[in-house]
């Protein structure tokens, strides 16, 4: 009983987390003068906010499964994900905030295009 009632609230705990890297991400994207790391950072947010919006999905739907079925098995799958996503964006935002195009190094900028594509 005990583990069931701590799951909406570990569930609550990764919407909230996400949330927040949704807004930071989204923030970055704007303060960026970088094209191709806005790109990097709206595409980061757009996964991060799928996977927030299934999180919900997968515990409305995972009481119709069995155990071998169960939806709610990637959802760990899908966080993990998303908390690497937002590590990414977390290191592209200190490697370029406040910095123009032609103020990072070739292979910087190189790096940053391959994220983009």
């Amino acid at each position: 009983m005990k583990a069931e009632s701590q799951r909406p609230k570990e569930r609550e705990d990764v919407i909230e987390a996400l949330n927040a890297t949704i807004r930071d991400t989204n923030l970055a994207e704007k303060a960026s003068c970088i094209a191709p790391a806005k790109i990097v950072f709206g595409s980061a947010g757009t996964l991060l906010t799928l996977i927030r919006v299934r999180i919900p999905f997968l515990a409305k739907i995972c009481s119709g499964f069995t155990h071998s079925q169960d939806a709610t098995a990637n959802e760990p799958d899908y966080v993990r994900l998303g908390l690497l996503c937002a590590n990414v964006c977390r290191a592209l935002d200190q490697g370029t905030n406040g910095k123009r195009p032609d103020e990072l190094s070739h292979p910087a900028y190189g790096a940053i295009n391959q994220l983009s594509v």
